[in-house]
């Protein structure tokens, strides 16, 4: 006998799945499978993969946010200091990993953005609003003086989100966290100048 399962949880487990081994390579299949439903439950709720995967992008996009609001918005500190405590929540998540997962919208946006244009136009708005709080910080990082008044806050908030992801990248290539640290180090190091 199947289970009902709700969207989200089907959502959820497919998430999971695509994290460990991409869009590409995980199938309706394993996600029914996951989720001990039968095909039919899957099309009732997504009209395809596609479909599919637009939910996938919007789920993680709502955790990372979450991640991004809860250190970034964390006005019991600097601005800075929630800019590191943001990276170092997210070296400790790698560490537990054993660095082989990476950023799962990293990991879509490579994987995607020459396949398919609907799920390549979803993660593009997903990084820009992870961009947009980043440079929010840092315009309050300008305020407290904390960073240089002449920093253009856009541009530098692409830079950091751009090495968060190489980093990432490179770790998990390397399964090791030297690439992150390193990104942590220089990058903080940079604007503390």
């Amino acid at each position: 006998m199947t289970q009902r399962i709700s969207r989200q949880e089907i959502v959820r487990k497919g998430a999971d799945l695509i994290h460990e081994q991409g869009f590409s390579a995980t199938g309706i299949q394993q996600v029914v499978d996951a989720c001990g439903i039968p095909k039919g439950s899957f099309y009732h709720y997504f009209k395809s993969k596609e479909d599919f995967g637009l939910a996938v992008i919007d789920y993680f996009s709502a955790v990372i946010n979450k991640i991004f609001s809860r250190h970034l918005g964390d006005k019991n500190y600097p601005p800075l200091i929630r800019l590191e405590k943001l990276f170092e929540h997210y070296e400790k998540l790698f560490e537990q990993s054993g660095c082989a997962l990476g950023c799962p919208v990293g990991n879509l946006s490579l994987e995607l953005a020459d396949t398919n244009e609907r799920l390549r136009a979803n993660l593009k708005e997903v990084v820009n609003k992870l961009i947009i709080q980043i440079e929010a910080c840092l315009m309050e990082a300008k305020q407290d003086q904390s960073i240089p008044v002449d920093l253009e806050t856009q541009d530098t908030a692409r830079f950091i989100f751009h090495a968060f992801e190489g980093a990432i990248l490179h770790l998990k290539v390397e399964r090791n966290i030297v690439p992150y640290r390193v990104f942590r180090r220089y990058m903080m190091g940079y604007l503390k100048k």
